[in-house]
């Protein structure tokens, strides 16, 4: 398979629904496949039913049988009894109105006759007596053999019921993902500096950096002892040791960095560090604080550091704003600077 960086895989979701074709995600654990599922799935107004594969017995794709009584043409009881199959809780009702998206998840990790008994589903949208609802997406994803994360082979006719892609970790949607998000301007500039360290499983270590690791550790450094050593230690529990202590040490920079409030209030006098982790720790800044009324002092800023910087600083702005695309000044920056930015 040819790997596909999320930004384009997103566009290959759209694709595949629009054509009533299953899509396969594999990747490495860590790597953002559920994230990129449920991002898919608010993108299109649709309501996400999650099954992990991995938990179902081939009995339970089905469902589980209960004895009902039968009932005449004029809804009078029969007194004859016949087993039927219950619905999984798991699947969306066959009436439901409106897109659905049905993410099989783990699917690799399912039992080879878990994975056949989904086939029918897969395909053909229904299972026995049960149909999906009109309007339903089916996506799975899960790990690959290479990962050791105890995957069965998938057969081949399950194999062929979907559109298959490899996704690969790419620092820019990440980064972008995370202006989006809000995620710590520092682990945005770090990620910046030293792009191989946002993803670099170690299947000999339990902790190691993957862009669901570095997520976690946003969501931890607020809560961080302030001592160096214990900042190295919580993060190393997270995104492993080695990449903890260097981050820990670039958030050091910050010290280093101009007062951001002083250069969007004074951008064309304010100082430009020389050095390079400063010059990224100033990207991730600028590109958090870019909004309709900062962006003009944001560019004015960029355009004294190397271009490199300007057109990092200013592409993660606009993809934190996509209507900042549409200001004067980007406007006019971006026509001077075509050859790069473009």
């Amino acid at each position: 398979m040819i790997p596909i960086r999320p930004s384009k895989l997103s566009l290959e979701l759209h694709a595949n629904a629009r054509a009533n074709v299953p899509t396969m995600i594999w990747g490495p654990p860590g790597i953002g496949k559920s994230d990129l599922v449920y991002q898919f799935a608010t993108s299109i107004g649709a309501k996400l039913f999650e099954m992990r594969a991995n938990l179902f017995d081939p009995v339970d794709v089905r469902g589980g049988l209960k004895v009902v009584e039968q009932i005449d043409d004029n809804g009078v009881p029969t007194g004859e009894y016949r087993t039927r199959y219950g619905v999984p809780e798991d699947y969306p009702n066959s009436n439901h109105q409106g897109p659905v998206v049905l993410f099989i998840d783990e699917l690799p990790n399912a039992p080879k006759a878990t994975q056949n008994a989904l086939l029918q589903l897969i395909l053909d949208k229904k299972l026995g007596t049960y149909v999906l609802p009109p309007q339903t997406v089916i996506i799975a994803a899960g790990n690959r053999a290479a990962d050791r994360a105890a995957v069965a082979e998938m057969p081949t006719p399950v194999k062929n019921r979907f559109a298959h892609y490899e996704i690969q970790v790419n620092h820019d949607d990440w980064c972008h993902w995370a202006l989006q998000n809000g995620v710590n301007s520092t682990l945005i500039g770090f990620i910046r500096y030293r792009p191989q360290h946002l993803h670099v499983m170690d299947t000999r270590e339990n902790a190691f950096p993957t862009p669901r690791s570095w997520a976690m550790l946003d969501r931890k450094l607020p809560h961080m002892s302030i001592d160096k050593e214990s900042q190295i230690v919580g993060a190393a529990a997270v995104i492993g040791d080695g990449v903890a202590g260097e981050f820990i040490t670039y958030r050091e920079v910050e010290s280093q960095m101009p007062d951001i409030d002083q250069l969007l209030k004074y951008p064309s006098s304010a100082s430009v560090p020389t050095e390079t982790s400063v010059l990224w720790a100033v990207c991730g800044a600028l590109a958090s604080r870019a909004d309709a009324g900062t962006f003009a002092s944001v560019i004015k800023y960029a355009e004294r550091m190397p271009p490199e910087y300007q057109v990092v600083t200013i592409k993660d702005s606009i993809a934190k704003d996509k209507s900042l695309g549409r200001d004067t000044a980007f406007l006019k920056w971006a026509q001077v600077n075509a050859s790069v930015f473009l």
